[in-house]
């Protein structure tokens, strides 16, 4: 058997003398971590809830704040089914009277809305709303109507002046 021949470089040497052997394989980066965000994220977190409770805040008192309206809208319908069932007018125009004048009192200070009567009341109606539908039309009966026995009132255009009045004041 004839012996190996012998190599000048030994199997160490030859690693060091090659820098290219000592290098591992590419290693890819792990995947970014989506936790926990950036203090940005939590920032911008922050200020939507915030944004939110806010606006249901908001929310919640605007309609709080109109359940008057809402009872005042279930008030006239009911005054428009009595007037259907009765077809008495005076009463129809007093009740009518007696649930603006409440609304008003409502939301306008006493000072100002408890002794308006006649023209200034109506005046104060058509202010109220930026119109002219009360001092001007069909709900000018609201000045002396409860005081004339011979009373011609149209229900559904008073219904409707009064309704846009409780919506829009």
């Amino acid at each position: 058997m004839a012996a190996a021949p012998s190599n000048p470089m030994q199997p160490g040497m030859m690693q060091a003398a090659d820098p290219l052997a000592q290098l591992r394989d590419i290693h890819t980066p792990e995947m970014i971590s989506a936790w926990p965000p950036a203090p940005g994220w939590w920032l911008l977190g922050i200020l939507v809830t915030l944004l939110v409770i806010a606006g249901l805040t908001w929310l919640f008192r605007r309609w709080r704040d109109n359940r008057y309206r809402r009872e005042a809208l279930r008030e006239l319908q009911a005054l428009r089914a009595q007037w259907q069932e009765h077809g008495d007018d005076h009463q129809y125009l007093l009740g009518l009277q007696q649930l603006l004048k409440r609304v008003a009192l409502t939301r306008f200070p006493r000072e100002e809305v408890a002794s308006l009567t006649g023209e200034a009341w109506l005046q104060f109606l058509d202010r109220s709303t930026g119109s002219h539908e009360f001092s001007m039309g069909e709900a000018e009966v609201l000045i002396d109507g409860n005081y004339r026995h011979d009373i011609q009132i149209n229900v559904d255009a008073l219904q409707t002046v009064a309704n846009l009045w409780i919506r829009k004041h």
